[in-house]
This record gives structure tokens, sequence and C-alpha cells, in this order.
């Protein structure tokens, strides 16, 4: 292959990519246009190239993926600073950054170490505390470590700069303290400019319109619940990134008993979480189609009718499932990551959140939700 075509062919991935929404196949187009750069030594074009496959990745579902694009980045930039300047890498380094206690087989230590490798970046790009204080308030929350609320007031009160995340995403994530800690009419009222539009970006409100969910079902406000769902759900259904949300939308059809309609969700995106890197959004989409599949036996569903993916462990060709093996596979893997979590963490907090899971047939408000599924 002369070099006229393979910088062809590396144009013409880059290319496909770019016009491709986010999923595997914009990240695979990436990925094949990076080994095309490795295999003839261009170190500046593969550099490039992964810089655009952290984006794709990160916001496509494959946080793994993202994690060895910005490894191989940030080795490079360390080599050659003044060829790869380290400011280019420091918002995808926010982003690697904040996701890596979603795996558990990366340590504490690790993560702490990471953490610090951020505040030390940020502070030569004359950039302040407020991005590490958000991401260690995350981590320890994830983590169910105390220190959370102190970081979260301290993140809160320390002044934007250039390298604060934007005004929707800081909002969004800000609704996590207060829903952890019950207070459902703050979240509603912090939420509004961004479920008015008012402050959007890529993610939001997306997010938020999972967020919410919860607090809507807990102050009796039924109508605005559904409607989030309705208009959440069809943001999120074509995108394994909201694995996450995606179980705050099972969540609540479980809460208003919804167990059809949740049953196809759960049909729909299990494929997802088979295969889906982050432990912590499998987790919270294995809990809340455990609390859905509760529900399904409480109305005496003892088989279900599911298009389950060919790669589950119990897949069977007519669809013809048990629900109470369904339940049992569930509880089974959402208590084998609940383990690995909380021992890699030395807390309870993944058991305490799965216990919250199984008890939320005692909440249950019926609520019928007529509308179709969005194909």
């Amino acid at each position: 292959m002369t070099e006229q075509d393979w910088r062809e062919q590396v144009k013409t991935l880059l290319g496909r990519a770019e016009r491709l929404d986010p999923g595997e196949a914009k990240v695979m187009a990436l990925e094949e246009a990076a080994r095309l750069a490795d295999a003839h030594g261009d170190v500046p074009l593969a550099y490039e190239v992964r810089d655009a496959l952290i984006d794709a990745a990160t916001f496509g579902g494959f946080p793994d993926r993202a994690l060895v694009a910005f490894a191989w980045c940030r080795g490079q930039q360390q080599k050659d600073p003044e060829r790869f300047s380290p400011e280019q890498l420091l918002w995808k380094q926010k982003w690697v950054v904040g996701r890596l206690d979603e795996f558990p087989h990366i340590s504490r230590k690790q993560i702490q170490g990471a953490l610090d490798d951020v505040e030390q970046c940020f502070a030569k790009a004359g950039a302040g505390q407020r991005a590490v204080l958000k991401l260690r308030y995350q981590a320890a929350r994830d983590m169910g470590d105390p220190a959370a609320d102190t970081l979260w007031a301290k993140w809160v009160e320390a002044p934007r700069d250039h390298l604060t995340d934007c005004r929707a995403c800081e909002l969004d994530d800000e609704l996590d303290h207060h829903l952890d800690r019950g207070e459902y009419a703050v979240v509603l009222e912090k939420a509004r400019p961004l479920l008015e539009g008012r402050n959007a970006c890529a993610e939001v409100p997306h997010l938020t319109l999972g967020s919410v969910l919860y607090p809507l079902f807990k102050l009796g406000r039924l109508e605005q619940a559904r409607d989030s769902h309705l208009r959440g759900y069809t943001l999120v259904q074509r995108n394994r990134e909201f694995l996450a949300t995606l179980g705050e939308h099972l969540e609540f059809l479980t809460l208003t008993a919804n167990v059809a309609r949740g049953m196809m969700l759960f049909g729909r995106h299990l494929g997802w979480a088979l295969e889906h890197a982050s432990h912590r959004d499998r987790f919270t989409f294995y809990s809340a189609s455990l609390a859905l599949l509760e529900r399904a036996l409480v109305e005496g569903r003892e088989r279900v009718q599911l298009p389950l993916p060919l790669t589950f462990t119990l897949y069977v060709p007519e669809g013809a499932y048990e629900t109470r093996t369904l339940r049992d596979w569930l509880a089974a893997q959402a208590e084998g990551i609940a383990a690995k979590f909380d021992t890699r963490n030395g807390t309870d907090r993944f058991h305490q959140l799965l216990t919250r899971a199984k008890h939320l047939g005692n909440e249950v408000v019926p609520f019928p939700i007529e509308a179709s599924l969005p194909s």
C-alpha cells in the first residue's frame, strides 16, 4: 500500500466516523484509522485519530476504550510535550479519570493517584480546584466514602474557571447530592432550567430526565413523571452510554406497575448490559431489572415472552422464560458486582443500593402509561 493509499483510507475512516451517530461503529472506524497510522509510524496522525476516538468512546458507551486511547495519547504527550501540548488532553483527562471508579479492578490507590495527577495538571494550566473537587466528590460518593459531603460543599463553593464543566453538566451532577439526602423538592427546583432547556449540552437533559423520575414519583407528580419518562427514553434509547439512565426508567416503570412496558425495555437493552465495560452502569441496570422481575412475580407473571440476545447465558430461541429464573440470574449478577465494589471500596454502599432495589415493591403506586414505545 502506498503512502497516498493508506492516508486516503485513514481520511475515509475519519469521514465515516464523523457521519456516524455515537456507538460501536463510530468507535471501530476510528480504531481502524489509529491502527493504520500506527502501522505506518505516523505518530502525529495516530494522536489526532485517538483524540477523536476518546470523544467517540466516551459519549458512545465504551469507557474502557476511551481509557486505552487516552493512556496512549498521554504517553506520547509526556514523551514529547513540545509536539503534544498538555492542555490538549485536559478535558479528556476529566472524562477518563471521572469514570475510573466504575471498574472494581482499579484500586482506590490508583484512583487517588489519577485524581492527584488531574490536580497537578490543572494547576499547571492555571486552573483552580473546582473541576478536581467535583471529580473527588463523585468518586467518594460512588464509593460510599463519608468524605463525599465535605467534598460536595467545597466543590460547589469553589470559583469557576476555564476548565470547569459547563453549567448544564454541573447542575445535573449537583442533583445526586440532593437525591442521596431525599431532598426531592430541591432536586426538581435545581433541575428546572435543565428540563426547560435553558441549560443544555450533549448529555443534558438526557441524564436529568432519568434523575428526576424518582423525586417526581415520591412527590406524587405522576403525570409529570410520565412525561419525563416518555421524553427521556426517546433521548437515550439508541445510545448505550445511557445504560444507567435506562435503569432509572426501569425503576420508574416498576414503581408505577407498568411491568409490560418495563419488560419491553429490559428485552431491548439487556444486550448492552451484557457487554458494557462499566460495572457500575451494569449494576444500575441489573438492580433495576431485578426490581422489575420481582414486581412481575407479585402480579403473577410466572412466565414472560422476551426477545433476549443470543449472547445471554439463558437464551432460548422461542423467547419464553421463567420469571423466577430471570430474577435469580439478575440477583446473582447484581450481588456479584456489589461484592466486588464493596470489597474495593471498603464500604457497603453497593449492597445498600441493592437492598433498596429489592424493596422498591413496597413503594408501588399504579399509574398506567398508555403511550407506545418509540421504535
